[in-house]
């Protein structure tokens, strides 16, 4: 008898945990509302380009020339529009749109940057105080630092351009001549205007002044 009443128990306990337990289970699909509108300043003139930051899952993208922009998110999202001069603008999704595609209009306001004023005056004196003072000037080490490094790299475009080719560039250009010969042998081949070291070879002839008469 004892063992008919346990049997009861736990089959009344299973039969009530069992619904509380599958309903736990099934997953909760989220909202997806498909976001459309344009980015706008207070004045309603548009505002193209602006970056719109999806901050929950880290993607990013942006509205066009007309400041359109459309994209999918969830409910309770957060999304972060930025443009360059005016402030963030901050909207989190709700799940309250009366349509399926709600149509948003982003006013954006701008940001005002202050910047010191400076009173630019004449030089008081003649100009041969004005060269003192020019030639007398001490520029800081690292602004000197600086030009030398832009120095530096300019040397070593100029030589790099005017280096002449390497072993390895040498050859690679000879057997690719050859290729292109065995290539298009016995056919038309195709016309050098579009080959950028044609052009190459054309600008520094001219340079050199090989068209010229003698």
């Amino acid at each position: 008898m004892k063992i008919h009443v346990k049997i009861a128990y736990w089959a009344a306990f299973m039969l009530i945990c069992c619904p509380t337990a599958l309903l736990c289970q099934e997953t909760v699909k989220p909202v997806i509302v498909h976001l459309t509108g344009r980015t706008l300043t207070d004045s309603l003139e548009v505002i193209p380009y602006v970056h719109i930051i999806h901050v929950n899952k880290r993607l990013a993208t942006a509205s066009d020339l007309q400041g359109n922009f459309n994209f999918p998110a969830e409910a309770n999202d957060t999304l972060l529009f930025r443009a360059m001069g005016y402030k963030y603008y901050k909207l989190i999704v709700r799940d309250t749109f009366n349509v399926r595609y709600p149509y948003l209009e982003i006013q954006m306001e701008p940001d005002t940057i202050f910047l010191k004023s400076v009173t630019i005056r004449p030089w008081q004196g003649n100009y041969e105080s004005f060269k003192e003072a020019v030639l007398a000037y001490e520029m800081p080490e690292s602004y000197l630092e600086g030009a030398q490094k832009n120095l530096n790299m300019m040397e070593l475009k100029t030589l790099l351009v005017n280096a002449p080719p390497s072993p390895n560039m040498a050859f690679r250009n000879t057997m690719q001549v050859q290729n292109d010969r065995l290539y298009w042998a016995g056919q038309l081949p195709p016309v050098s205007i579009t080959n950028p070291l044609a052009w190459a070879q054309f600008f520094k002839a001219l340079k050199n002044g090989d068209f010229k008469r003698k």
